[in-house]
């Protein structure tokens, strides 16, 4: 059975290349048909591709 966290990048901190809304840091918590979700440190959570992010 495939779990929603099982993939590599769960639970990596990763870098925007584009800020968003002053977030440059934040972490993968899903992984979507085009890319990531990442959640940054008040709780939002972004879609974003993987083009948009790169990890430390």
């Amino acid at each position: 059975m495939w779990n929603e966290t099982d993939f590599p990048e769960y639970g990596r901190q990763c870098e925007l290349i584009t800020p968003w809304r002053g977030y440059h840091r934040g972490t993968i918590v899903a992984k979507t048909a085009k890319g990531f979700v990442v959640q940054f440190s008040s709780g939002a959570e972004i879609d974003v591709y993987e083009d948009e992010i790169e990890f430390g």
